[in-house]
């Protein structure tokens, strides 16, 4: 079958994630550059009505649908949402995400299960409820924001990393199932990007990108510049990954390529790194 490539203008996608941070930038970009129609989601419905407000400024359309996507029925109204308001979908964002940060032995299976439901369960769900439409029109994106966590795991996030290394063997498997049903999985693997996320999950200043890049020395001008990257510059990544077409995986910031491979090519001694990263407390 001969594949579309190239976003369209006034496509028509799901968001989730989308109050702050890499979910509410894409949805600006995308209507920015495509007019995008789209249906957004988180569970803060103040702020996802920011970013409605921010996509309709932008030269989109957009649509509220606050609730937990860790829900199977909030899924499945997101895509009929979809469905219903703008006549067809094309895109699916899986964004929204959170980590539950300390030792194992801090943590609980109440926990893991938490953070698995919303990073793994959340993302499956959206998937299975719009993948029937992408198959019987033999067309469609899904966007799975993994981390680069998702491929490397250290001392302090092996809850959140579990749940990464899940949805990126789920993202990297699907794209070599869906490639020639016309399906294209972008897997996005970002290292430090500077959202709110970081005091979400209360990481401290001192080791919070979005703190250390807003002070005026050396550790902030690196992290600006080469340790971390924006929101928007994330999206317009992501974006032209969707644009390129065809299934492929994106590593986002210098340090995650680095991290990554290294993995690859010398997982021992990253190993050994990893092992006097201290996995402070929760």
């Amino acid at each position: 079958m001969s594949r579309q490539t190239g976003l369209k203008s006034g496509i028509t996608g799901v968001i989730t994630g989308a109050s702050s941070g890499i979910g509410r930038a894409t949805a600006v970009v995308l209507a920015e550059r495509y007019q995008a129609r789209l249906v957004l989601n988180a569970r803060n419905k103040e702020l996802l009505e920011e970013t409605v407000s921010l996509v309709k400024k932008a030269g989109g359309s957009a649509q509220a649908v606050s609730g937990d996507i860790s829900c199977r029925e909030v899924a499945g109204e997101l895509i009929d949402t979809c469905l219903a308001s703008f006549g067809s979908i094309d895109l699916l964002v899986n964004n929204a995400g959170l980590a539950k940060p300390g030792p194992v032995t801090d943590l609980t299976p109440d926990d893991w299960h938490y953070v698995f439901n919303i990073n793994f369960f959340g993302p499956l769900y959206a998937i299975y409820a719009a993948l029937p439409h992408f198959l019987k029109q033999e067309s469609g994106t899904i966007v799975n924001i993994s981390s680069v966590a998702g491929k490397v795991s250290v001392p302090g996030s092996v809850c959140y990393a579990a749940s990464k290394f899940a949805l990126t063997g789920l993202s990297e498997g699907l794209a070599a199932e869906l490639y020639s049903q016309g399906v294209d999985v972008i897997t996005v693997c970002p290292g430090w990007v500077r959202t709110e996320f970081f005091s979400n999950v209360k990481v401290p200043d001192r080791r919070n990108p979005t703190v250390i890049a807003s002070q005026n020395n050396l550790s902030g001008w690196l992290m600006r510049n080469i340790l971390s990257m924006s929101s928007h510059d994330a999206a317009c990544e992501i974006v032209k990954a969707c644009n390129q077409g065809g299934s492929r995986e994106v590593i986002l910031t210098y340090p995650a390529v680095v991290l990554e491979r290294l993995q690859g090519l010398c997982p021992s001694l990253l190993s050994l790194i990893s092992r006097r990263y201290p996995a402070g407390r929760s």
